[in-house]
């Protein structure tokens, strides 16, 4: 586990899907699917949040969200 907490801890995680149109378009197509599949009004429990891009979103689109990370610095 300590790998996987320091490879973290070194990666800007936080620009992963914003640093260009393709990986914007993954997020654009992984929330519409969220859109598609979960529940309006459902309780979502976000393992391996990172900094929270996905659980900060449907959290705005009134789910209720419950966000964890094994990461020290995306907590």
């Amino acid at each position: 586990m300590n790998y996987v907490v320091e490879s973290y801890e070194n990666y800007k995680e936080e620009d992963r899907l914003t640093t260009n149109n393709a990986r914007r378009v993954e997020f654009l197509t992984t929330i519409r699917a969220f859109d598609d599949i979960f529940p309006k009004k459902a309780k979502i429990l976000d393992c391996a949040a990172g900094t929270g891009i996905y659980a900060f979103h449907l959290a705005e689109k009134g789910y209720d969200v419950t966000a964890t990370d094994i990461t020290p610095r995306h907590i």
